[in-house]
């Protein structure tokens, strides 16, 4: 299973011999069931996760109500961002979906490669970068596209996770309330018959 995690960053530059055996010495295979939490609020966020199978979702808690603020399948990282950096405790959560097998490397091992192995700051970057581009890309949908809008673009963008996450979540992180997400589905559907 870690051969899949190194293809992909291949994919972004071509690992030497000696960074892939650093990586596979720091990097934990874990397998985990559906609906368990790997981060809660208030902790220390020690871990970056990578999926190999299955899906994550993060999400933190306002007015007694879970809001969805990404969804991270095959080939992306889970993280809560502003903890695992700052080392302060955080306020999101991290969930699997579905049973999930992902990779893991604690913060202190990451701190060491990006010393020992200057060429993995290249990989780490680009990683970062497109864990952020979709962070930018949710603020944008939120904040200047209107309800049907978002879910036009979440569909278009992100067709598998309409068959995997359920609705609760996708209306959440849209934004919008479950019967408001089920009038615009509705919608839809009739304007396509």
């Amino acid at each position: 299973m870690l051969e899949l995690l190194f293809q992909y960053m291949n994919s972004i530059r071509p690992l030497n011999e000696q960074l892939k055996l650093k990586l596979a010495d720091n990097l934990e295979m874990v397998e985990v069931d559906k609906k368990q939490v790997l981060l809660t609020e208030g902790q220390v966020c020690n871990y970056i996760y990578v999926v190999i199978k299955g899906l994550l979702r993060m999400y933190y808690i306002r007015d007694n109500e879970e809001i969805c603020s990404r969804f991270m399948g095959e080939q992306q990282m889970a993280m809560s961002v502003n903890s695992f950096y700052s080392r302060k405790p955080g306020y999101e959560y991290i969930e699997t979906l579905e049973a999930c097998v992902l990779v893991r490397i604690h913060y202190d091992n990451l701190s060491k490669i990006y010393t020992e192995c200057n060429e993995f700051n290249f990989i780490a970057r680009v990683i970062t970068e497109q864990y952020f581009i979709r962070s930018e890309e949710r603020l944008y949908l939120i904040r200047k596209q209107s309800a049907e809008q978002r879910y036009i673009y979440f569909g278009e963008h992100y067709p598998e996770l309409l068959q995997r996450v359920p609705l609760k979540y996708i209306a959440t992180y849209l934004g919008l309330t479950l019967e408001t997400l089920s009038r615009i589905r509705k919608k839809l559907t009739n304007t396509r018959s």
